[in-house]
This record gives structure tokens, C-alpha cells and sequence, in this order.
């Protein structure tokens, strides 16, 4: 069962609360747990910007909408301190830390640098230091009941099969010693020494997050630990919206290109398994795994659908193709279709062919219309982006997560508060549909119509259907 007063008068702190994850979990916490008492978020000074005036933008996010027009006065539990990750002891000022000391209950650690090509200096300083500093602080809070560490699925790449379980580093690193030399080593030199320590992971990102899980595993007799490590975060299932999403990372970004059609190869296998998870399951992951934590041991979960619900990249990729089609955006380039590619070499041919020349025709029409709106720019930049992710595109990993039963049986509660784990009945179908017109609404900022753009997409299908039947006929006709 769910523990009744688990969240009742709680004082909870969340770090990387401005970020996709943390964002949604705030409008869960708020929507859902009104015996909440307050919510202390992190927000730092950021483009001349001060925090009060980035806080008051903050609580004017869409994601807060329905909070506002139902239960507007759950917003004054949020409360605003001014702060860095990146600093020690966080920037926070020493009333401000006492504040902490003496209320917080529940802590949900999800902030990050989840740039894949981020300089290590800087991935190691907000990804590890930073965990280590919030650690350290939470040593002086007698009230904590749990702390929540946001890790990824991904940190251990050079292993298979991934249990729910703290693995050593690979290669071996004593954590300490990495801090030291974060600390003293030069920044351009740390930088160059990357490609050598990092070992089988593919960037910064999942080796410093390794790293993390190394610190956070040894304060587990001081504090009461749970680590949640989603696979690819993706758009909302159901909550706070269907399709909500706000950011163009990963796999999302790819998708909005594929809508557009101007993404026509993209280097991965087809027939592997591709481990995505709603943003709402992985926040809904997190507040059931709060209540487990406890003193001497790190209880994990493993926050991935492979081995409940698999979908493989080739399933993803005709249902996208499928949703973009029968929903075209307003900003559709060319006609949707794509394939993938195992080849390198074949991908960067058929992305010189297929992106780089039609981008360069375009912005050539473009120049002599007088626009300064290019798109060769686009097209270099997501070729870097699957690059960037050709790991987890051309890779499988077998995620073993036991804790969905834990996650039944708090969820056969009466307190269960709207939350769901029903990972084997989520429709992909459904799904990638909610997906693909999140992205137009979200992203795209579009008014969502049933038919809308039909004669524009019917436009372009023929143009490329005319296109490739010219082709052909080039073709024979230059060999015969």
C-alpha cells in the first residue's frame, strides 16, 4: 500500500525543476497532492534575467494551465531560491540553506546536463560535483526522508543486461579522485583527456552520470537513497496533457523532422529494440520510488518499457510516418518518408543526396527571394544530433525492471492519486498519434485540425511520387 502520509505536509525540494522531467513533476505534485505543504525549486540568474522575474515567467508556464484554471492557489506552495548547481553549496545563501536544513522531507534530484557532446568539465561539475554538494547538504537535514537521484538507463553502456543494481564504473574510477582532478586539472586539458577515461560510453553524459551513481551509492548509510534510471524520455502519455512536450532533444527532434520531411535517412537498425518512456511514467517512477527509500541500501528502478512493452525503431518509424501523414504540420517541407541505414558510409552518402542538396536548392531559392530563413544550417545540425545518438540507434540493452510490481502493489491503493504503471497496455499506436500532435501544439505552436493541410501534404505526395518515377527514368535511360 501507499504509505498514507507519505506526502502529507511535506516538504519536498526539486533541482532541475526548469527541465522537461522536472518541470512535470512539479504539476503532478501540485495537481495531485494538495496535503503538499510547500515545493522549494532552484532558479538562477540566466540571460540578464533576475530570478524573481524568471520565477514569475516560470509560474506563467503552459504546463501550469489547468493547475490555473481550477486551483490557482496550489501555485503559492511553489517557492522560488536563488541558486546555481554548478556552485558550491549551490549558491545558496545561509538563511536559505537553513531553511532547507530544517523543513525539507523529500528530495527530487533531477538536474543535469544532458548535452551528449557537453565539455566534460562542465558535464562532471553539474552531473557529479553537484550531486556530491547536494549530498553533502542533505547530511544536515534531520527531517529527510528520502532522497530521489535522477540517473539514466544508459550509464552502464558496456554491459547488456542491466539489473537494478549500482555497477562499477567502466573502466574503474574512484569517484573521489575524479572530483580532485575536476578541481585541479586545467579546463582545456580535462577536456582533451575525455576520449581516454570515458572507456565504452558514447559522451560525457552517461559517464558522469555513472560517475554520480558511484557518489550516491556511498552515502547510503547516512542517507535514506533510491535511484530512478529512465531510458528515452518522451512525450506525456497522459499527464498533464496528452503529447505534452517541450523540448526538441533525441528522439523528439528527429520526429519533428520526419514530419516535416526533411529528415530521409537516419543511421540506425531497424530491428532492435527502441527503449522509450513518457515523461509522465518516469515522473509518476519517482514519486512511488520516494517511498522506499531507506537507510543502507539503494533501491533502483530501471524506469524503461523494453521488456514490458518493446517497440522496435522500425515500429516507431512507421508509425510516425503514419501520424505525420494523416496530420501534416503547417510547416511541412517535403513529403514524409525516410529509411534507416546500418552503414555509415551509406547514411552519409544518402544524407549528401537527400538533405544537404535540396537544403542548398532551397536556401538558393531563398537568397533570391531576399529571406534570410535558411535551412542547410537545420540539416547540418540534426545530422550532428544522430550522429550524437547513433549509440543508442545502433545498440540494444536488456533492462531488467522488477520494480513495476512494487510500483502494482502501491498502486492497488486507494491513495494512488491518479497515478498509472500500466506499461504492458499502453498503445504505441495511440500513442505516437498523441505524440506526433503534441509536437505540433507544443512545439510547433500550431491549432490542431483533423484535416487541415490535407491538400498541402496531397501537393507534395505527387511531387515526390513524379520526382522518383523521373529519376528511374533517368537512370535506365543513362545506362541504356
Amino acid at each position: 500500500m501507499l504509505q498514507k502520509d507519505f506526502y502529507d505536509d511535506a516538504v519536498i525540494f526539486v533541482t532541475g525543476a526548469t527541465g522537461f522531467v522536472g518541470k512535470t513533476l512539479l504539476e503532478k505534485l501540485l495537481w495531485s497532492f494538495p496535503q503538499v505543504r510547500c515545493i522549494y525549486i532552484l532558479i538562477r540568474e540566466k540571460n540578464g534575467k533576475s530570478v524573481n522575474a524568471r520565477f514569475h515567467e516560470f509560474q506563467q508556464h503552459k504546463i501550469f494551465e489547468r493547475i490555473r484554471l481550477n486551483v490557482p492557489k496550489r501555485l503559492e506552495k511553489l517557492v522560488c531560491l536563488k541558486g546555481n548547481i554548478e556552485s558550491d553549496d549551490f549558491g545558496l545563501s545561509n538563511t536559505d540553506k537553513k531553511i532547507l536544513c530544517t523543513q525539507v522531507n523529500v528530495i527530487f534530484h533531477s538536474a543535469a546536463t544532458v548535452r551528449f557532446n557537453e565539455r566534460l568539465k562542465v558535464a562532471a561539475q553539474v552531473n557529479a560535483i553537484g550531486t556530491w554538494h547536494l549530498l553533502e547538504l542533505c547530511k544536515q537535514m534531520p527531517q529527510l526522508k528520502s532522497f530521489v537521484y535522477v540517473s539514466t538507463a544508459y550509464c552502464n553502456p558496456g554491459r547488456k543486461f542491466v539489473d537494478e543494481m549500482i555497477y562499477p564504473t567502466l573502466p574503474p574510477v574512484n569517484w573521489k579522485d575524479f572530483v580532485n582532478c575536476t578541481k585541479r586539472i586545467p579546463d582545456a586539458y580535462f577536456n582533451s583527456l575525455a576520449n581516454y577515461i570515458k572507456g565504452p560510453h558514447p559522451n560525457t553524459y552517461t559517464f558522469t552520470k555513472s560517475i554520480a551513481e558511484q557518489i550516491v551509492n556511498d552515502y547510503k548509510h547516512h542517507l535514506p537513497i533510491v535511484i530512478v534510471r529512465p531510458s528515452i524520455v518522451t512525450a506525456a502519455y497522459h499527464e498533464p496533457y496528452p503529447g505534452w512536450i517541450d523540448n526538441i532533444q533525441g528522439i523528439t527532434g528527429i520526429m519533428m523532422e520526419i514530419g516535416k520531411g526533411t529528415i530521409s535517412s537516419i543511421l540506425g537498425d531497424k530491428n532492435i529494440i527502441c527503449d522509450i518512456i513518457p515523461v509522465d511514467f518516469v515522473v509518476n517512477s519517482m514519486l512511488l520510488m520516494a517511498q522506499k527509500a531507506t537507510v543502507g541500501i539503494v533501491n533502483i528502478s530501471n524506469s524503461t518499457s523494453g521488456v514490458t512493452n518493446p517497440i522496435t525503431w522500425q515500429q516507431l518509424g512507421c508509425l510516425t510516418l503514419k501520424w505525420s501523414r494523416i496530420y501534416p504540420t503547417k510547416r511541412l517541407m517535403m513529403y514524409p518518408n525516410f529509411k534507416y541505414r546500418k552503414s555509415f558510409i551509406y547514411h552519409e552518402i544518402a544524407v549528401i543526396i537527400l538533405h544537404y542538396i535540396p537544403a542548398f536548392l532551397m536556401d538558393l531559392l531563398t537568397l533570391l527571394q531576399h529571406k534570410k530563413k535558411f535551412v542547410l544550417p537545420i540539416a547540418k545540425k540534426f545530422r550532428q544530433a544522430c550522429l550524437a545518438g547513433k549509440t543508442f540507434s545502433l545498440n540494444e540493452w536488456i533492462f531488467r525492471n522488477r520494480s513495476r510490481y512494487y510500483y502494482k502493489q502501491l498502486l492497488c491503493s486507494e491513495n494512488a492519486h491518479n497515478m498509472c504503471w500500466d506499461l504492458e497496455t499502453l498503445n504505441y499506436d495511440l500513442y505516437i498519434r498523441k505524440f506526433v500532435i503534441g509536437i505540433q501544439k507544443y512545439l510547433h505552436h500550431e491549432h490542431f485540425q483533423e484535416n487541415s493541410n490535407k491538400i498541402k501534404i496531397t501537393k507534395y505526395f505527387w511531387f515526390w511520387s513524379f520526382l522518383h518515377i523521373f529519376l528511374a527514368f533517368l537512370i535506365i535511360y543513362i545506362i541504356f
